[in-house]
């Protein structure tokens, strides 16, 4: 019988095959070169199946499925994974080449983990005409010293790349929620957190690179200020009943801040979203 592998890392894509190459080769250059990669296309109209069958590497799998969104993906490839462990990353960001080898020798010394997310050198970039025309180090969104409460009062910014977990939390019923557009990385976060407050475990090593790209493809540079009110609104009434929210600060001052730069948008003193943060 074939060993399973120590993790499965899951990528969903969408007519990225201008940029896959880079989270793949990422995963390529893992110092711990005991992982497969599931990469479930979410019905792209581009050569993505091509870049990727082009590395010619039996670890990697691609999975096409009709387009049914980010959280659909990522649960189909939960769904076809062979690990214990499931990792994630986006199809625009890159892990560091120690990722693996550094969260397991964590999780080693800390043996009741259930979920676990590292540190991220994150940077917020602007394009024009697909050139990046301004970059922000963004870094300071995960800083040291976080525990569970923490993110149950956002008191980082919790993401997709790098965040790991124990595959068997599918089949207890805890998974992507497609009703969920943005920000579904926390929402998963709180939804296991509840459940396992003891189980989480925070990296404080930077194993990721992340792109926060505005002015591109991505969700994020198409949204309005509306939208992250409508979302805090959201998962707020989904986890309003959690005990490890009580006490938190952010609802409704959230909501009501997005809504009210909607309104200043509206009123022409604030430009798009997406330029939001380089003004």
């Amino acid at each position: 019988m074939e060993k399973e592998p120590i993790v499965s890392i899951i990528i969903p894509t969408y007519n990225r095959a201008y940029i896959i190459r880079n989270p793949i080769e990422s995963v390529l250059a893992q110092t711990n070169a005991d992982w497969e990669l599931i990469i479930v296309d979410d019905g792209s109209t581009d050569d993505t199946k091509e870049v990727v069958d082009s590395f010619g590497d039996d670890r990697i799998r691609y999975v096409y499925q009709e387009n049914a969104g980010v959280a659909n993906a990522r649960n189909h490839g939960v769904s076809l994974a062979r690990a214990k462990w499931i990792a994630y990353l986006d199809s625009d960001n890159e892990l560091l080449p120690n990722y693996i080898e550094r969260m397991f020798a964590w999780i080693a010394n800390r043996p009741q983990t259930v979920f676990a997310v590292p540190r991220a050198h994150r940077t917020q970039e602007l394009y024009e005409n697909g050139k990046l025309v301004k970059l922000i180090d963004d870094s300071k969104d995960t800083p040291p010293g976080i525990g569970i409460k923490d993110i149950f009062n956002k008191k980082l910014h919790l993401d997709t790349n790098g965040f790991l977990h124990l595959r068997s939390l599918f089949d207890e019923g805890i998974a992507w929620d497609p009703e969920i557009k943005a920000m579904e990385d926390w929402d998963l976060a709180m939804a296991i957190g509840e459940k396992y407050p003891d189980g989480f475990l925070y990296v404080e090593e930077i194993l990721y690179n992340y792109h926060q790209r505005y002015g591109g493809d991505g969700l994020v540079s198409n949204s309005h200020y509306k939208d992250w009110a409508d979302i805090f609104e959201k998962i707020y009434q989904k986890h309003k009943n959690d005990t490890m929210l009580e006490g938190q600060t952010w609802y409704p001052e959230r909501v009501e801040k997005w809504s009210r730069l909607q309104k200043e948008f509206e009123e022409g003193k604030l430009p798009p979203y997406y330029l939001y943060y380089f003004q």
